[in-house]
């Protein structure tokens, strides 16, 4: 009998429990057991592992996180042989990793081992090279448009330029999502330039238009808080710079979430079902397994639409 081991690894990302839950229902349905792998590839080197069974992964799956635990582990290259070891002491000859690109890259490691993997990328940066979607995105887009509302509201009552900060590490997925959606006078994202004349007669016009301005920026700009400042300075009035933080991370799955879940996970299933090791992406609107590892680059962030004013 096939036994599946699953784990989640990396930073954590609303969706994971989803797949956790879709990848244990697929698996069960064809006869196979389920072993879940605590702290990620943490766990794996250790054969730290549990059964699971279908009602107990779907009690977990509406929550944001991930109930197995998750973990970074830098040196994973030089354990794989122990991760073999350990696969074979817990009895499990599939595994399935849900995580960010350097998570999938670990599972490519493990296929050239010899072991059969399926990957499910999950990070809420959504920037896992040749994937359209990571599980996460949607969820963490959802959690800044109602802060960026919020903020909206205080600033229509008490006028000021306001500033939200996402997350997003090097990359600014969640912000040029996150301005577009909610209307910012200004983007600021690691990938372009800051330039700070253009940025200052954005946020003039939107404080001439209707007597506030929206900045959104990622994490990853650099010196954020001193360009900020001085685009304060530039237009002679006080900066409210508000953090999304680690909150951003959690949080109820959306619907979008929870159906990509699924998806990936039948299609993770599946592609061992037959044999095949890869990840499961999305691409044109279709999920399809594609050869481990993910492309080593970072997905390039697509030109930006036009912020209104």
């Amino acid at each position: 009998m096939t036994r599946l081991a699953v784990l989640t690894s990396g930073g954590d990302a609303p969706g994971m429990n989803a797949a956790i839950w879709a990848v244990t229902a697929a698996a069960r349905q064809r006869g196979w057991d389920v072993l879940g792998v605590r702290e990620g590839y943490i766990g794996l080197v250790a054969g730290d592992a549990v059964p699971v069974d279908e009602p107990e992964a779907l009690r977990f799956a509406r929550y944001g996180g991930t109930w197995l635990g998750t973990g970074r582990l830098p040196d994973f290259a030089d354990r794989v042989p122990d991760v073999v070891d350990a696969l074979r002491r817990i009895g499990a000859d599939t595994v399935v990793v849900i995580g960010g690109g350097g998570s999938l890259a670990g599972a490519a490691l493990l296929v050239r081992a010899g072991v059969m993997v399926a990957g499910i990328p999950a990070t809420i940066d959504n920037d896992v090279a040749g994937s359209e979607y990571a599980l996460g995105h949607d969820t963490a887009l959802n959690t800044g448009v109602m802060m960026a509302d919020r903020i909206r509201d205080t600033a229509e009552a008490l006028p000021r330029l306001f500033a939200l900060e996402t997350l997003g590490g090097d990359t600014g997925f969640i912000a040029q999502s996150l301005a577009l959606m909610c209307g910012a006078d200004v983007l600021l994202v690691p990938e372009r330039p800051v330039d700070l004349d253009q940025a200052a007669e954005q946020a003039r016009a939107g404080v001439a238009a209707r007597r506030y301005a929206l900045i959104v920026a990622s994490e990853g700009v650099p010196d954020l808080d001193r360009r900020l400042a001085e685009l304060a300075g530039r237009l002679g009035t006080r900066l409210r710079f508000s953090r999304l933080g680690h909150a951003q991370r959690g949080g109820t799955p959306t619907a979008r979430d929870r159906v990509m879940a699924r998806a990936f996970a039948a299609a993770a299933v599946d592609a061992l079902a037959e044999g095949q090791s890869g990840w499961t992406a999305l691409r044109e609107g279709r999920v399809t397994v594609l050869p481990l590892p993910p492309p080593a680059a970072v997905r390039p962030l697509p030109d930006p639409e036009p912020i209104s004013v």
